[in-house]
């Protein structure tokens, strides 16, 4: 008997609107407090500008990857690559207890990748800390931005650490297997 991959749950961003939507629940809103339990950083190719549908052709890391990711090839019109830069977070809601998965691109991952490295900086664990997770205003379309919140307690942060593991180290591939 073969077990399909599990999908889990992610918060869908939306820089028109300013609103993340969570794809397990329908809800949405302009920030979400969470948990990050984990990272990775990964590729996306998408199909070159005017092809149709503007799914992506590949996603480094999922059953289609890896990517061939030419990112010299910028255009002669000053056109970005086809190939995007990607950041996944896992994360832990409490209010709701699920996890989640939000994948932010290019400048939106600058936000993520600072936070990352404040924290590897630190020498901090990822899942010792809230965070908060806002769409800001900009220039035409929203923005992410990052808080750092409170620090959680010795004891909340063994059981997200578990629960990361748990997560991370499933065998049907929860999170390897985006």
């Amino acid at each position: 008997m073969t077990t399909a991959p599990l999908n889990l749950p992610a918060l869908q961003l939306d820089y028109d609107a300013g609103t993340f939507t969570n794809t397990l629940t329908g809800e949405f809103g302009p920030e979400i407090t969470a948990v990050v339990l984990a990272y990775r950083e990964g590729r996306i190719l998408w199909p070159s500008a005017g092809e149709l549908p503007r799914l992506p052709l590949c996603v480094d890391g999922s059953t289609y990857g890896p990517c061939p990711c030419a990112f010299a090839d910028w255009g002669t019109d000053g056109a970005a690559p086809d190939c995007a830069e990607d950041i996944t977070l896992l994360l832990w809601q409490d209010d709701n207890a699920q996890v989640v998965t939000l994948a932010a691109r290019r400048s939106m991952a600058r936000v993520l990748e600072q936070f990352l490295n404040m924290k590897a900086l630190l020498g901090g664990v990822l899942h010792d800390q809230v965070v908060t997770l806002r769409m800001t205003p900009g220039d035409g379309l929203h923005r992410l931005t990052l808080l750092p919140g409170v620090m959680l307690a010795s004891d909340v942060q063994d059981r997200l650490g578990a629960v990361a593991q748990r997560v991370i180290g499933d065998e049907r591939g929860a999170w390897g297997g985006l």
